[in-house]
């Protein structure tokens, strides 16, 4: 400013000089052609070199995420300047660059979004602190292009997460591999949202129309656990291991999935590090013990709804466990198992060919009730793992600390209560009907005693109906609410946050 004020001042010396001494205006005819001698070459502003160092800026550039990508898009179809105007770069830098400053809070380091090199570039232009060198279209093209480049990688990345689990986690698993091909288990079975063309349309059309800010401030996650663990990392300030496990969960509140708890008053949450399953209500939390999938049988992360609770319910074995049994008579008689073949239908266990079972012709079937490993009731949502919430014939198995057992399902420790919590109306008879049918003796041997009370058959309840039905949530959180509101700590049982920290750790402090 300090210059152009000289400048001002230098011309309208000049002008005056050219008066005679009768005060006329010798220099009338002169016209700004005759000025250009005067010029500073390094203020002079055009576009077209705006766009060569664009172009050159672009070359340099091997930016790997999405976002990175869409902006050298941008500029390679020559796509209108977003920052530049007829004012120079204006507030809506600063806008940007006060929530690039915040980022830290996170854990993210501002130095990816290059956030010092545009705050000196900003600064150098408005002191019109310039050189041969670097000369104001150098400047601003850098600007024009760094700011672009920091504006979607920041609002992409704080809106839908950094890392993509669908791909990250759905790759942490190896499930076999040979010389030539890897399978993996897919673990994370979420419908989620991506940046795509229209998110980045209206991010375009926020700056071209001064709401950088607004769109920024929109953008931010809002549930109450994002909140709650940014706060903890900026007030405990958790070191090591503890502020590993922080981050991974603050980065799981930013993944924009089509369902969250957020959206409900009512759900329940199986949170698998925990082993602990926590239904909430509109004023209460019920919570209780839960067994999940071994490691070679995860149980995958899922976002579903039950629909219904099935009492004394059967069990198709899997084949996995199948293989192991089939054949063995005495173990399928002593445990109610039969064969159940797709052409003939029920059959006794002798009737099993081990070869019909692997090729899916035949499954080996557990009768319901006492003794039935999904225990005498089971929570049924739609997914694509046949996975459930189910009680278990070994309660003992919960008084175990590290509950990484089953083929998939998730076992709960309190069953009647979940039912109960599932239904809208308390209905007292129903809940008896429901209570009874998890503990009458269906499969009574033949050395029960005659004064044994008989089964109340039409007081035996098949299926009930959860309408509304209640959104379930399976995820794997090693920062995660106790029932008591405080956050804990837990084991990184399936190695997820290993997966996420490796792609995490490039773009923090």
């Amino acid at each position: 400013m300090r210059r152009i004020l000289w400048m001002a001042f230098f011309s309208a010396a000049f002008i005056l000089m050219a008066c005679d001494e009768k005060g006329t205006y010798s220099n009338k005819d002169l016209t700004v052609e005759a000025f250009s001698a005067m010029e500073t070459p390094s203020f002079a502003i055009n576009s077209h070199t705006i766009r060569k160092h664009l172009s050159q800026i672009l070359k340099a550039d091997t930016g790997r995420l999405i976002a990175d990508r869409e902006v050298r898009n941008y500029y390679r179809r020559e796509r209108p300047f977003l920052w530049i105007d007829r004012h120079g770069i204006d507030h809506r830098a600063d806008s940007l660059l006060y929530w690039l400053e915040r980022v830290g809070e996170t854990g993210i380091d501002p130095a990816i979004y290059r956030l010092e090199k545009m705050k000196s570039d900003l600064a150098r232009l408005r002191m019109l602190d310039l050189s041969e060198e670097e000369d104001i279209n150098r400047v601003m093209a850098r600007l024009e292009y760094n700011l672009t480049r920091a504006y979607l990688r920041y609002s992409s990345c704080q809106h839908f997460g950094y890392v993509n689990p669908a791909y990250t986690l759905n790759h942490c698993a190896v499930k076999d591999s040979d010389s030539t091909h890897v399978t993996y288990y897919h673990v994370f079975d979420v419908k989620m949202s991506h940046p795509n063309e229209a998110f980045y349309t209206q991010a375009y059309h926020k700056i071209q129309h001064d709401s950088v800010d607004f769109f920024l401030r929109e953008i931010q996650p809002t549930g109450k656990m994002y909140r709650r663990l940014v706060d903890y990392l900026n007030t405990k300030k958790p070191q090591g291991e503890e502020r590993r496990k922080v981050i991974c969960s603050i980065e799981q509140c930013r993944w924009q999935t089509e369902d969250s708890p957020e959206k409900h008053s009512k759900y329940v949450f199986v949170n698998i590090p925990s082993y602990r399953l926590y239904a909430y209500g509109e004023d209460s939390v019920l919570t209780m013990k839960v067994g999940c999938g071994k490691l070679k049988t995860r149980t995958p992360l899922i976002h579903s709804s039950i629909k219904r609770m099935d009492l004394n319910p059967k069990w198709f074995v899997p084949q996995s466990i199948a293989k192991g049994i089939a054949g063995r008579t005495g173990y399928l008689r002593r445990n109610n198992m039969y064969i159940y073949d797709r052409k003939a239908g029920k059959l006794p266990p002798e009737r099993g060919s081990y070869s019909r079972i692997m090729e899916g012709k035949q499954y080996i079937v557990q009768e319901g009730g006492p003794g039935n490993s999904l225990g005498r009731i089971i929570f049924r949502f739609d997914n694509n793992h046949s996975v459930y919430l189910h009680y278990t014939n070994t309660p003992w198995f919960f008084q175990k600390s590290e509950r990484s057992v089953s083929h998939g399902c998730v076992r709960v420790e309190r069953p009647l209560e979940l039912a109960i919590f599932l239904l809208k109306k308390k209905d007292e008879d129903l809940i008896e009907r429901i209570k009874y049918s998890m503990e009458a003796d269906l499969n009574p041997n033949d050395n029960a005693p005659d004064d044994k009370p008989k089964v109340d058959r039409k007081k035996l309840i098949g299926s009930v109906n959860v309408d509304p039905e209640i959104p379930v949530f399976i995820g794997h959180f090693t920062c995660y609410p106790s029932a008591d509101g405080e956050l804990h700590y837990y084991k990184d049982v399936y190695g997820y946050d290993a997966a996420i920290w490796k792609e995490m750790k490039k773009y923090l402090l």
